[in-house]
């Protein structure tokens, strides 16, 4: 059986599948076989943490989290199990024996699951008319800012990669400025500075509900298909 490695950016991403806190750049063990990373926000963050799986033992790697929509077709909540990664001029394919069984495995009624592209960049796609642009440049129907960093590293070490991410800001709503400007790398508010952002600017304070619900749904989602990840061991004995 492979070991496998998780990275998650957010704590709440994390928490889906370990009881207990994480610290930053720590693997823990979720079973025999399977190690998890909290790493941060972003591709340097998330390329370190990978590196440190590997270091533990790691022999294949999952990209885990929420990403934003940018196929409005798309809405908070649903699953995209990434069929490759692009990023800049480069592609990184996913794994087609972990994407078949994980689309098998992990269907149900319960939420929707698609697979598609996801794009990696470094910087958040924050506006909708952003979103529309770089999914009809892409042709990816998500965005987030670590699975490039996780796939550049897998196909350089030629692990086994894959990407698991449900939707949480869709492609026609907006990421409000106090969340771009004012959270830190895992994703909590820094308190005076955002609530000043909130104050100077209420307009924003409409897509903040939204974005928080949307946060809500996915990582209730995720949470719904943790168990099978963890514990249905269908993961380990893919042949490719």
């Amino acid at each position: 059986m492979k070991k496998i490695g998780i990275i998650a950016a957010l704590p709440d991403e994390a928490a889906c599948l370990v009881p207990h806190s994480l610290t930053l750049n720590t693997p823990c063990s979720l079973n025999d076989n399977m190690l998890l990373c909290l790493s941060g926000i972003g591709h340097d963050r998330a390329l370190h943490a990978a590196a440190l799986l590997i270091k533990q033992g790691a022999e294949a790697l999952v990209s885990w989290g929420v990403a934003g929509g940018l196929n409005e077709g798309l809405h908070s909540g649903d699953i995209i199990i990434a069929d490759k990664i692009i990023s800049n001029d480069n592609e990184y394919p996913c794994s087609a024996h972990w994407q078949e069984q994980c689309l098998i495995h992990l269907s149900s009624d319960s939420y929707r699951i698609v697979s598609s592209s996801i794009y990696s960049d470094e910087i958040i796609c924050s506006s909708p008319r952003d979103k529309v642009k770089l999914h009809q440049q892409s042709g990816a129907d998500a965005v987030d800012m670590e699975s490039a960093a996780i796939a550049g590293l897998a196909k350089e070490m030629e692990l086994d990669f894959i990407a698991i991410r449900t939707i949480c800001d869709e492609a026609i709503a907006a990421i409000p400025a106090a969340v771009i400007k004012h959270t830190d790398h895992l994703g909590k508010p820094k308190p005076i500075s955002f609530v000043l952002s909130c104050i100077f600017n209420p307009a924003q304070i409409p897509s903040l509900l939204i974005l928080a619900r949307a946060f809500k749904k996915a990582i209730n989602t995720m949470k719904l298909i943790a168990p099978d990840l963890k514990d249905r061991h269908f993961l380990y004995n893919m042949q490719p």
